[in-house]
């Protein structure tokens, strides 16, 4: 079925483009400013902002959950906020742990009714070359690494970490618990890391990813995630939201500013299906697929060279 989304107000690098969209076979087929011309269903977008699906990390979908808490997680923490694909993050304890829990993970994720990447968080002591070496071979390519405050980040040896990432690039991000942490402490390990990641020309995030938050589309480059995700381009896929325009923020130089804890879509697409409308979740376990990261930290200068 072909059809256009007409007269959007697309939200695009924090600036809004007037574009309409010819949506053909669940794909993006045609973008431009007017199609006057061409005979397809309408659909007005005047009244709406247009933003692409958002993309989320979460750290709270464990195996032991029952379904019912499943689904209730993934509804009210990430549907009904627009996400349309979800960076979930397995605890790793140590090198003899991964594969146990990555299979957990894959388990508990086979009734997703969305997208999603896997990735891993473990202790900085417990991030090795070997389990580097380990994580490709379960398609894991994002690596969060729980930073402790007795934790010396310039004690471990980054050279070998970046050897073992040759061929296998994978994108670290620092995680530290804010509740443990001081303000001054937690900018200061952020800084000794960013440095270190420079130094050693390794794939990383400078900065702490919240759960529940849209990942902005500087980070989503880092990760290797866009332009799959988090973007709205000829030949994608029709993962989008739709916010009432007038309850959108408006900043002097014409950016818009949207409260994601506040202002939720109306509509929300996953592969050109409406899985939420006005608040209303349309929940369908297991059309969620997964996706893996081809090239980890390909957009920026310091990523590992393969």
């Amino acid at each position: 079925m072909s059809y256009i989304l007409d007269s959007a107000r697309l939200l695009k690098s924090d600036r809004i483009q007037k574009t309409s969209l010819l949506i053909n076979q669940n794909r993006i087929e045609f973008m431009r400013q007017t199609m006057e011309n061409i005979r397809y269903m309408r659909m007005d977008l005047s009244p709406y902002l247009l933003t692409p699906g958002h993309v989320m990390v979460d750290f709270s979908l464990h195996s032991s959950l029952q379904f019912h808490g499943f689904k209730h997680l993934i509804t009210h923490r990430y549907i009904k906020k627009g996400c349309t694909t979800v960076v979930t993050v397995a605890n790793v304890n140590n090198e003899n742990d991964l594969l146990s829990s990555v299979k957990e993970k894959r388990q508990l994720m086979i009734n997703s009714p969305i997208d999603y990447y896997i990735g891993i968080k473990l202790p900085f002591k417990s991030l090795t070359p070997s389990l580097i070496r380990k994580c490709k071979r379960y398609n894991i390519s994002v690596i969060f690494v729980d930073i402790e405050e007795h934790d010396n980040l310039l004690s471990k040896s980054w050279g070998w970490i970046r050897d073992a990432m040759f061929s296998n690039p994978i994108t670290l991000v620092p995680y530290v618990n804010e509740e443990t942490y001081s303000l001054i402490k937690k900018q200061k390990t952020l800084q000794i890391w960013d440095k270190i990641m420079n130094e050693h020309r390794l794939s990383s995030i400078p900065m702490i990813l919240k759960e529940g938050e849209p990942i902005s589309r500087d980070v989503l480059m880092r990760l290797g995630i866009y332009p799959i995700k988090g973007d709205l381009h000829v030949g994608g896929q029709v993962n989008y939201n739709l916010y009432q325009y007038d309850e959108v923020h408006n900043l002097s130089d014409g950016r818009p500013i949207i409260d994601f804890d506040k202002t939720y879509p109306v509509i929300t697409t996953h592969q050109g299906k409406l899985i939420q409308v006005n608040g209303m979740v349309s929940f369908i376990p297991g059309i969620g697929e997964e996706c893996f990261i081809s090239i980890s930290g390909r957009f920026i200068p310091h990523s590992v060279t393969i």
